[in-house]
């Protein structure tokens, strides 16, 4: 079989991202496909050493479809959960704690944000003038020390 063809998606779910610190992920794999063939299209493709792979069948469950008298099946498939070498890991299925580069200027956005809001403070304190000629000569002040 075609190892594209072979391995339909990453499932993530809080048990998954748990195992993948300990190298061990789960993936929704083509039905007919066995062991051997799992474990070759995951070498090939991600380039790394599988150590064993286990598989279960997740049968499928029936979901009445409100409003209508029909019924529809969900959730069957072919589950492969793949061990990993040791100090080994697949980087397309990253774990929540691994920030990616995007984030991280967010928060570069965010220290910008509170430096602002900080000196926004402090012309608020050095402007504590009486009334709008108090503010006036504050703002006067400001623009000769300049």
């Amino acid at each position: 079989m075609n190892s594209a063809k072979l391995i339909k998606r990453a499932i993530l779910s809080e048990k998954s991202y748990g195992l993948m610190d300990k190298g061990i992920y789960t993936i929704l794999v083509a039905k007919d496909a066995n062991k051997n063939q799992i474990k070759k299209a995951v070498e090939n493709q991600f380039q790394v050493n599988v150590k064993g792979v286990n598989v279960l069948i997740k049968s499928a469950k029936t979901k009445r479809i409100t409003g209508t008298r029909k019924t529809a099946t969900i959730g069957a498939g072919k589950k492969a959960v793949i061990t990993l070498e040791k100090g080994q890991s697949i980087a397309l299925f990253s774990t929540k704690s691994e920030k990616p580069a995007s984030q991280a200027k967010r928060g570069e956005s965010k220290t910008k944000k509170t430096e602002l809001k900080e000196k926004s403070k402090e012309i608020k304190k050095e402007d504590k003038g009486k009334g709008i000629l108090g503010k006036f000569r504050i703002q006067k002040s400001k623009k000769e020390r300049e």
